[in-house]
């Protein structure tokens, strides 16, 4: 689409929890080069506050995400969440090793006047608002950028938004190595009570071998089952961890 100035605008936005959809707009913006990303990242805030959301936090991990994207995109000169080779924001996530519940995406190229105008042409989008004013994003990075796309010398902004795995309580991975040793654990130990069980079949009741075996065999009994109250404790506190951890994604996410 051509702007009425004659200059070119698109859009476009990503928001990614499980499936990556994948929406893009060609809108209309006017020019002149002054675009920051400390600016774009204020003037969303500001949109935020009005709309009653709350401020969103820079994040050095972000903003490299932000970076590489931008600098893709003139690199290769394509226009997309995915790179041709497939990657998307989630995998610049991994690679910066930011560990997220939710990560999104707004793009946007054209010959924008300012960063005022970027966020208003992103504002103006239902899709790229949306991710916009999530609530469910807390942190931000932003990356904006002049240079040759498509033989002509025009503005990428790339916003990357993430809710850390840092916002719901985290599992203890400890904890579950420690249950998947107690099971190997059990195994032997159910393994021996079956043997001390199987030496007292062949041995006559009351006599001194007979009593031995009982008390071995009521010796490897209690250990067997003292280890399996314990593990049945750590299951149920790994699943209360679990539960607790999804409820907290449901949460922060519904509005996703």
């Amino acid at each position: 689409m051509y702007a009425r100035s004659g200059r070119r605008v698109a859009l476009a936005l990503i928001a990614i929890l499980s499936v990556v959809p994948v929406s893009f707009v060609h809108l209309i913006a006017h020019a002149a080069p002054a675009i920051t990303a400390d600016e774009v990242l204020a003037y969303t805030n500001v949109a935020r506050f009005y709309e009653g959301v709350p401020f969103l936090a820079h994040d050095p991990l972000l903003s490299r995400v932000a970076l590489t994207k931008m600098q893709d995109l003139f690199a290769r000169e394509y226009f997309a969440h995915d790179a041709p080779t497939g990657e998307d924001v989630s995998d610049l996530a991994d690679q910066v090793g930011y560990a997220y519940i939710a990560v999104g995406e707004n793009l946007a190229l054209g010959d924008f006047e300012n960063s005022r105008e970027v966020v208003e042409a992103w504002m103006e989008s239902p899709g790229h608002r949306k991710n916009l004013l999530s609530s469910t994003y807390s942190e931000i990075g932003v990356a904006a950028g002049r240079g040759m796309y498509d033989g002509r010398k025009t503005w990428i902004v790339v916003q990357s938004f993430g809710l850390p795995r840092s916002s719901c309580s985290e599992i203890d991975d400890d904890l579950l190595r420690t249950i998947e040793g107690e099971r190997e654990v059990l195994a032997l130990l159910e393994r021996v009570v079956e043997m001390r069980r199987a030496q007292l079949e062949n041995v006559r009741t009351g006599t001194r071998t007979y009593r031995e075996r009982v008390t071995s065999y009521n010796k490897a009994a209690d250990l067997f089952n003292a280890r399996m109250q314990a593990h049945r404790a750590h299951i149920e506190r790994y699943n209360t961890e679990v539960e607790t951890f999804n409820a907290c994604i449901l949460e922060r996410t519904a509005g996703a």
